[in-house]
């Protein structure tokens, strides 16, 4: 309110405020009313023309907008006049000619548009002032959980289960780039569900505020997903996310407020770029957001790139979250020079990955490095690019092992390093298929399944690295002295 005042005092004469707080708003210009010398009113279609002052009924006569800018005009007296969603009547040529003549004959007036949303026509912008009220801080947050908890005690001489100290940190931390509102409602809903606050109650509100930012439909949210301990392999990765993790969420502060930015993962299909990059967000605690690029295109001028300012938005208040771009190059292409819109949304990608303030963990992948323009490429825009290649003998071991358990087949009967020897130059997808092949012959045959059956089956499949040979030396060789391997 001391805000709003001071655009008043100082000679604004067209306001826009958009908030969804209006109760709370029209008490403050209430209580800014009795210590001014300027009368202030409220305007609503369904009351009229209100003075907000003590003693003073609606005048329900000016409820016609013709008739209230008739009393606004002949009114000499400065005043202050706050038009409740008025945003319906903008687009009412009488309506804009209205406000012009009060804005240019009448300076003594000032007229406050008062909506949760206002589209301001292009005639008003330049004469328009716009105030959006600050979202709150993590120590209001902060303030606002304490409340509710403390109501909540209150109301039934009851205690509230916490399931460890680090939750109702995580809870705040959701919370976080929301309106005060709808911070309130979310968190009244995890304290008053079961009165415990856990990991479900975080990953509630992460799909709430999902659902509340997500406008266009671009993102994905995913909250149920493994964690890198269940990958086998990426063992460099893994140690280069350990070290990160403490600093990504807060308990350590590094030497001029640095946070981790990103990775970028390159590798043929089927080694495990994807898994990792939801493992991440597994390992961390944190809401992955997967961005596809197929739906940010648009057939009309300009609104792809909108969509991704929309998208990475909705990223920034979804903060502490990882953000997935799976096979960025389909997106960010430098292949087609004549490309307008890519090279528009790497401009925009590029910019936001430059400016971003907000704990938004990027995990980008890609299988085509020669699609990959240099931009992205340069030291800066990533924490660090890892090469993903074909898994080792031990890794293959492994990963026949992790998909052997969870189809509840027991790995200890399964001569693990023979077929991990066989299965050169497969990659983890591929190992995995051999497996669900292997069970779905065990039901035709109903027979026991074994490793001779996987031997057969092994023999009878040429991987991608030899359907694809010259691609993955061609991607071995560049990856050389460039990116880091993950094992």
């Amino acid at each position: 309110m001391h805000d709003l005042e001071l655009l008043i005092d100082s000679g604004r004469k067209l306001i826009v405020l958009e908030t969804e707080r209006e109760g709370c708003f029209i008490e403050g210009f209430k209580r800014l009313s009795n210590r001014s010398s300027k009368a202030y009113f409220q305007w609503t279609v369904t009351q009229g023309l209100l003075r907000l002052a003590q003693g003073y009924e609606p005048q329900a006569a000016n409820r016609d907008v013709n008739q209230l800018f008739g009393q606004i005009q002949s009114t000499e007296h400065s005043g202050v006049y706050v038009l409740v969603d008025f945003h319906h009547y903008l687009t009412e040529p009488v309506a804009m000619r209205h406000i012009k003549d009060v804005l240019m004959n009448c300076p003594q007036h000032t007229i406050i548009l008062l909506s949760q949303s206002v589209d301001l026509p292009d005639e008003l912008q330049s004469l328009a002032t716009h105030y959006k009220l600050p979202l709150p801080t993590r120590s209001e947050l902060k303030r606002l959980v304490n409340d509710l908890a403390a109501q909540w005690m209150s109301e039934g001489d009851r205690r509230l289960k916490v399931a460890n100290k680090s939750v109702v940190n995580q809870l705040i931390k959701s919370l976080c780039g929301l309106s005060r509102l709808d911070a309130e409602r979310m968190a009244r809903h995890a304290i008053w569900n079961d009165g415990l606050i856990d990991k479900t109650d975080i990953a509630e509100v992460a799909k709430q505020k999902f659902e509340l930012l997500n406008k266009n439909n671009v993102l994905n949210l995913e909250l149920d997903f493994e964690e890198l301990d269940d990958i086998a392999g990426f063992e460099r990765l893994k140690s280069w996310l350990e070290i990160r993790r403490d600093v990504f969420n807060g308990k350590v502060a590094l030497p001029g407020g640095d946070i981790p930015k990103g990775l970028l993962l390159l590798g043929m299909q089927g080694c495990g770029k994807s898994m990792a990059a939801k493992a991440v967000a597994g390992s961390w605690q944190l809401p992955l957001l997967h961005l596809d690029f197929g739906t940010l295109y648009n057939r009309f001028y300009g609104q792809t790139e909108e969509n991704l300012r929309t998208a990475l938005n909705a990223a920034d208040k979804m903060e502490p979250c990882v953000l997935w771009l799976d096979e960025v190059e389909k997106g960010l292409s430098a292949v087609s020079a004549s490309d307008d819109t890519s090279k528009r949304l790497l401009g925009t990608f590029l910019t936001w990955l430059a400016e971003k303030k907000t704990s938004v963990f990027v995990v980008a992948t890609a299988n085509d490095v020669s699609a990959l323009p240099p931009e992205l490429l340069r030291k800066g825009r990533f924490d660090e690019v890892f090469f993903v290649d074909l898994p080792a003998i031990d890794d293959r071991a492994a990963i026949f092992r992790i998909h052997m358990s969870r189809r509840k087949l027991d790995a200890g009967t399964f001569e693990l390093q023979e077929l991990a020897s066989l299965t050169e130059g497969f990659s983890g997808a591929e190992i995995e298929q051999l497996v669900v092949s292997a069970i779905y012959q065990q039901y035709a045959k109903k027979t026991q399944l074994d490793t001779t059956m996987l031997v057969e089956l092994i023999n009878e499949t040429s991987p991608l690295s030899i359907l694809m040979q010259e691609k993955m030396l061609q991607l071995r060789a560049w990856a050389q002295g460039r990116a880091v391997s993950v094992s």
